[in-house]
Parts: structure tokens; sequence; C-alpha cells
């Protein structure tokens, strides 16, 4: 299934579908069941976990989810970045891909099947 890349702001367009959001990483809850995701355009998503987390999250996030609310997602899976790919994001030209994307979709096709 094709999970177009959103920010925060694009949330509220997308609810009840899946997408993929990618931020930086606070706020985690000591049990594992949510943290906050700081989006590409400085929107703070609440990040609800189906599993607790078994793996450290900081910085560099990407998550893959449904959009429970304007401003959270229930998690199905999780990436986290090393701390190198952290500090060497471009978090501003990632909002300016997102904005091109949302503007020129018909250009920018997710998903699909590959031919040989």
């Amino acid at each position: 299934m094709t999970k177009p890349r959103v920010n925060g702001s694009l949330l509220p367009n997308y609810m009840g579908r899946q997408v993929c959001l990618l931020g930086m990483a606070k706020n985690v809850d000591s049990s594992g069941n949510f943290f906050t995701l700081t989006t590409s355009d400085n929107q703070d998503v609440r990040i609800q976990m189906q599993q607790p987390l078994d793996v450290h999250v900081a910085g560099l996030t990407e998550v893959h989810g449904q959009v429970a609310s304007r401003n959270s997602v229930t998690c199905e899976n999780v990436v986290v970045f090393s701390d190198e790919a952290t500090e060497k994001f471009d978090m501003a030209l990632y909002q300016k891909a997102l904005e091109l994307t949302q503007r020129c979709s018909n250009h920018y096709i997710q998903g699909g099947i590959m031919e040989d």
C-alpha cells in the first residue's frame, strides 16, 4: 500500500489513511507507548505505538502509520536514523521537497508495480 510522505500540517487531509511522517523524536514516554515527533513544518505530532518501543528513539525518525487525529498517528513501523544522519539531514530542504510533491502530485507518483 502506498504511504504518502506528509508533514504535520497535512495530517488532517489524510484522516484514517496510511502515511509516512519524518521528523525529530522527543518526549519519549518511559513505558515506550508514545513519543512526540516534530515534523519538517515544526508541528508536534503524538506518535502512539501499537506495542511498546523496543528500540531507543531519538533524533531523526520516520514513522509509518495511520492518521488517528489532526495531530496524532498510530505507528505501525518506526525507523530511527543514526546520529550522523540526524546531524547531516537538511530538514528545511526536506520540507521544500514535500511542498513540491504536494503542488505537483501528478508528477510525483508513489507506489505502483515495477515492470522488468
